[in-house]
């Protein structure tokens, strides 16, 4: 898979991209004995490394099987979703975690793609506090008041390596898949992701790699230079 594959639905069905992603959906909704997970964090370690584009394509193709399937940007820091789709974002996760959490304020926070049958919540307006946001107790009320309404809840976070948001989000949802890109992510830096979420008791269903150079033998953990906080900002592809 790529980072910057296009969406699935202006994908062909017979491209290797679909069939990647039916691979995926196969697998999560068998990573869980007795029934398929509710709720699911897609995150990565690093920025820039396929996430957002994973969850919103993951989300769809889950939608793909008639299940009535939820998006949520939980990226209070780096939105994307909002522009993937091209709607307006002022009225979103942020704005749900601020209030009462009212059925009447959920479905007015709730859009659906008509193209993909895919719900979306934006992340509404950037706040100050993302992590205390998350964290809180209106953000795991809300967790199980939509799992209510939907098959499938799939949450898009920050990266789990620099912000503690995902993993926040990973000790509230069914199971997490982190995705790795294997030109960028050193062994070290997954390795502690994964120990991040094991700290929490989170499930991880599995890794999905991009960006991969099947040429290559020894270099699908290489990285180059050194992560800055500074370097997460709107200018980054995701």
């Amino acid at each position: 898979m790529s980072p910057t594959s296009p969406l699935l639905i202006s994908a062909d069905s017979r491209s290797s991209l679909a069939e990647a992603y039916r691979h995926l959906r196969t697998s999560i909704l068998l990573s869980t004995a007795g029934h398929a997970p509710k709720s699911l964090l897609i995150t990565s370690s690093l920025p820039s490394e396929g996430k957002t584009t994973t969850a919103t394509n993951t989300a769809i193709s889950l939608a793909q099987t008639g299940a009535k399937v939820l998006i949520i940007d939980a990226d209070m820091r780096r939105p994307r979703l909002h522009s993937i789709f091209g709607i307006e974002n002022g009225n979103g996760l942020s704005t749900l975690l601020s209030s009462e959490l009212t059925d009447a304020d959920i479905t007015a926070a709730v859009r659906q793609d008509e193209k993909s049958k895919l719900y979306m919540l934006t992340s509404g307006p950037i706040p100050p506090n993302p992590a205390e946001l998350i964290g809180s107790p209106q953000m795991a009320l809300l967790l199980k008041m939509l799992q209510a309404r939907f098959t499938h809840v799939v949450v898009d976070s920050p990266p789990i390596a620099s912000f503690t948001d995902g993993v926040l989000i990973a000790s509230m949802v069914d199971g997490v898949i982190l995705v790795v890109n294997a030109g960028r992510s050193s062994r070290q830096v997954v390795k502690r992701s994964r120990q991040l979420l094991q700290e929490i008791g989170a499930k991880v269903f599995g890794v999905v790699l991009n960006n991969v150079n099947l040429n290559a033998k020894d270099n699908y953990y290489y990285y180059q230079s050194y992560y800055h906080r500074s370097n997460y900002n709107s200018s980054d592809p995701e």
